[in-house]
């Protein structure tokens, strides 16, 4: 095989693996809780999975761009990895005003051990083939793509790691149930204590809705229960496409949240 033709393989495997993990992540929480109105990131779930499953495409190219493979590999890690680390600060406010430290550590290294696997499995996929297909004429087809097949599954499976936690689903399953119980109510009295700290409520929470998770509890300026360390406290935030929006903070045992608009 020459050189053009592995990177064509490269481009091809990194295209059919990146669309398959990008489905996978993007979907598993709508299949997992369609009833939630989870919202996407920007620019939405649609998009999202086409970008996600090019740049993978791209990884995969550059993984087989060369002829030596630890090259290769090195080089796809370090683009995904930067380009990874670059998407998430600017899609994500809460890490907009990290520092450089924080930067290498909390995001930039832990993308490192996924794009590295990733682009070793591609290198590796490629010159797996290379050397069937130089290999022996009675090599069967279906053992040769063994290997594809089952990596493809796998890459698949990891997508439904995105799935939210367990704290997480029930926190949003409460979060909607308390927006459909209170959106009638025309007093603030009226409304549970969790909800009467946000200005507006009962002007402004009408209409359609979505959820998002935030990445920090701590950024919402409210008063809520010491929890014990290692316990998960989801940040959920709603917003009306009206333009409202709060936040809430829930913490153990996910059923009264605090809540504030901000």
């Amino acid at each position: 095989m020459n050189l053009s033709s592995q990177r064509r393989l490269g481009l091809v495997l990194g295209l059919v693996f990146g669309f398959g993990f990008s489905i996978t992540a993007n979907t598993i929480n709508s299949f997992a809780m369609p009833n939630i109105p989870l919202a996407a990131p920007w620019p939405g779930a649609i998009w999202l999975t086409i970008l996600s499953g090019v740049m993978f495409g791209i990884l995969g190219l550059i993984a087989a761009w060369t002829d030596e493979s630890l090259l290769g590999i090195l080089l796809s890690a370090l683009v995904g990895t930067v380009v990874s680390s670059i998407w998430l600060l600017i899609s994500d406010s809460s890490n907009r005003s990290g520092t450089a430290v924080v930067f290498l550590t909390l995001v930039f290294l832990p993308r490192v051990f996924f794009h590295l696997p990733f682009s070793w499995l591609m290198r590796w996929l490629v010159d797996k083939i290379q050397n069937r297909r130089y290999g022996s004429r009675s090599d069967i087809p279906v053992k040769r793509w063994t290997p594809v097949f089952v990596s493809f599954l796998v890459v698949v499976a990891l997508g439904t790691t995105t799935r939210v936690s367990e704290a997480e689903e029930q926190s949003l399953r409460r979060m909607k149930q308390l927006i459909e119980e209170n959106t009638t109510i025309t007093t603030r009295a009226e409304l549970p204590n969790s909800l009467q700290d946000i200005r507006g409520f009962v002007e402004n929470a009408e209409g359609e809705y979505s959820f998002s998770l935030g990445a920090n509890p701590d950024a919402l300026p409210v008063q809520r229960p010491i929890a014990e360390y290692g316990e998960e406290e989801p940040f959920v935030i709603v917003r009306f496409e009206n333009g409202f929006r709060f936040g809430c903070v829930f913490s153990p045992p996910y059923i009264v949240p605090a809540c504030v608009d901000f």
